[in-house]
């Protein structure tokens, strides 16, 4: 009996042993409950599996995949896990669950870990884990086994069957990180984002309404910028685009949404705004340096915005040194909360220097500014203390910073388009003084020229002996200088005056060639001369011509017309003759030594300058006419006066 109880004894301490054993070399695993499938969750339920799911967090992210089934898991709901998730970008969070399918039906649905960056389903296949699929932010939807959302992965439970899954959750930087296991059918899910677009669309507009007004904006004051090349065109053109980067930046988070970001994926994944924002205050501060002239009207401004600019200028390059060389998201999201709490403090700072400066132009600027500066202080505000869950755009946009921002563009357009209508007004004045200026230029050289073809005419009657016809003439003569001193100050003079020194001047050179043409003036009685306005000495260079070079060469009767009509809105001038005709009488003038023409190419370049400078619009066309035989039979020229 006691060799029987030493025998017992040695028994039990040796099982105790082994189930010691058998405890160390396996380590303890927490049972948890199966998750039971049913038909009506495939038809139109969602089932919240996170009481029944284990939590492992690897937080090197480098155990071996083989490794991870033998970890010690915990259940999820007795772990909090980081309301600052920053440094735990770099963990992998590994989910444990074990699913039945107790029905005789193939259930189909969709399995969600929450919204992530990425997840990676396995299950457990005679203790080896095999990767049924993945989801990432950074696919794009025609890579997506469930097109719609990146969230879900589609997985089919055949009946009767259990399943034991493992899933990878990585994630980057941000505020609130949850992770809700489900599965869900489709039903639901389609339901679920019809209610979220009701919720959510006046987001939804709201972001693309501003984009594309920025956008346009962009657009617009850098085609100013080409054609003025004015550099606070540039930077404003900048900024509005780096306010579009940052709403696009938010619109692109949602899985519905393909633009820009989808294809350069490292733009947008890298948990914080941090480049679009110190894009946006870079561009603002620039804009304002430049167009409000700190530099040459405010020294001591100008130099503060320089520092604030260069400073930024470092920011930004070293958080692109953090985000693409040392691939440090959590540094990168420190710099963020930083920049939040100092730009509202800088932002202050500055737009009180900027209220120190005075005038119209820089008082459209300090209202845009404080609109801008309060809407994105109360668009921080709202984000950070609201934890709604989002499910279109994931990232909420701000209805206040919209509206401050848009206000911003709005006052800001309005310094802008002050500012050019000033110069262009500057430049208007200034172009119209240097055309006057010309134009008196042109009318000091076309007087000496008709004073020095008139006292050729008096010299020609002294030398002949005809002082009865050389006091007749010098006597008209000084009458017509009169006239031409009297109406040279004036740019305008009225039809009535130029007529009145015409048929003088028409006068003088028919006493020259001693009446050897005929003169045929008419006039359409409907016009009031007194009210039509043309060029003092306009019509002079015209029957100048036609008087010496037409028909003063000419055998035979010689024929000089003026006629003047009223047709619909303007005045038609004609200057004819019958002489010689262009091309003959320029033959003639080769022959003549050291000839030069002044008057047609000085009237030219006149009513050329008087378009640009007075709006006054006159068209000429000269005519050579011919005869059946081709022969030339003068000249015609043509003038058409604008009048109402």
């Amino acid at each position: 009996m006691k060799n029987t109880g030493n025998i017992a004894r040695g028994c039990l301490r040796h099982t105790l042993w082994g189930l010691l054993l058998l405890c160390c070399l396996c380590p303890s695993q927490q049972s948890y409950a199966q998750i039971q499938l049913s038909t009506n969750l495939a038809q139109q339920g969602m089932l919240d599996c996170s009481p029944n799911t284990l939590l492992f967090i690897d937080s090197k992210g480098k155990t071996p995949l083989h490794l991870i089934p033998k970890k010690h898991f915990v259940p999820l709901k007795s772990v909090r896990l980081s309301e600052a998730f920053s440094k735990e970008y770099r963990y992998d969070f590994w989910l444990k669950l074990s699913v039945h399918n107790p029905t005789n039906d193939t259930l189909d649905l969709l399995f969600t870990s929450g919204q992530h960056r990425s997840m990676v389903l396995y299950r457990n296949v005679y203790h080896q884990l095999i990767e049924l699929y993945r989801t990432d932010e950074q696919l794009l939807p025609h890579k997506r086994l469930f097109r719609y959302d990146d969230q879900y992965i589609p997985v089919r439970f055949l009946p009767k069957a259990t399943y034991e899954f493992f899933v990878k959750v990585n994630d980057y930087p941000k505020k609130d990180f949850i992770i809700q296991p489900r599965l869900a059918s489709y039903f639901w899910e389609n339901h679920h984002k019809v209610k979220a677009f009701f919720d959510e669309y006046v987001y939804l507009i709201n972001n693309g309404f501003v984009i594309s007004i920025l956008l346009f904006v962009a657009l617009f004051v850098f085609t100013f910028y080409i054609l003025d090349r004015q550099k606070y065109y540039l930077y404003y053109g900048f900024y509005t685009i780096s306010i579009a980067l940052f709403n696009l930046w938010e619109y692109e988070h949602s899985p519905y949404f393909h633009v820009f970001f989808s294809y350069l994926p490292f733009l947008k994944f890298t948990g914080n705004s941090n480049v679009y924002i110190l894009l946006t205050q870079l561009s603002y501060y620039k804009f304002v340096y430049e167009f409000l002239e700190l530099k040459q009207r405010f020294p001591s401004t100008a130099i503060i915005f320089q520092w604030v600019i260069r400073i930024l200028l470092g920011f930004l390059a070293l958080d692109f040194i953090v985000l693409f060389a040392f691939k440090r998201l959590d540094w990168s999201e420190n710099l963020y909360w930083f920049f939040q709490a100092v730009f509202p403090v800088l932002n202050i700072v500055l737009l009180a220097m900027i209220f120190k400066i005075k005038g119209r132009i820089a008082r459209n600027i300090k209202i845009g500014s404080t609109f801008l500066m309060f809407g994105g202080f109360v668009g921080f505000m709202t984000q950070w203390f609201s934890h709604d869950t989002f499910v279109l755009l994931r990232i909420e946009p701000s209805i206040v910073f919209t509206i401050g921002t848009l206000t911003e563009i709005f006052f800001f357009s309005i310094a802008i388009g002050t500012r050019s209508y000033n110069i262009q007004k500057e430049q208007n004045s200034l172009f119209k003084a240097m055309k006057e200026s010309e134009l008196r230029t042109l009318r000091s050289q076309i007087n000496p020229h008709f004073v020095f073809n008139s006292l050729n005419s008096i010299k020609s009657y002294i030398l002949t002996h005809r002082p009865i016809e050389a006091a007749e003439y010098l006597t008209d003569f000084s009458v017509l200088m009169r006239s031409i001193l009297q109406h040279s100050k004036e740019q305008l003079i009225s039809l009535t005056n130029e007529l009145e020194t015409v048929l003088l001047y028409i006068k003088l050179e028919k006493l020259r060639f001693e009446d050897n043409f005929e003169f045929i003036y008419e006039l359409d009685e409907s016009i009031d001369t007194d009210e039509v306005l043309i060029p003092p000495m306009l019509l002079q260079p015209y029957i100048e011509n036609a008087i010496k070079h037409g028909l003063m060469n000419k055998e035979g009767k010689r024929i000089l017309e003026l006629k003047i009509k009223h047709l619909n809105n303007f005045i038609e001038i004609i200057v004819e003759d019958n002489g010689i005709g262009r091309e003959q009488a320029s033959l003639l003038r080769k022959n003549l030594p050291k000839y030069q023409s002044m008057g047609m190419n000085i009237n030219d370049e006149r009513i050329k300058l008087l378009g640009q400078a007075n709006d006054l619009h006159i068209t000429i066309v000269i005519e050579d006419k011919k005869t059946s035989t081709g022969l030339a039979s003068g000249t015609k020229v043509t003038l058409c006066i604008p009048f109402e």
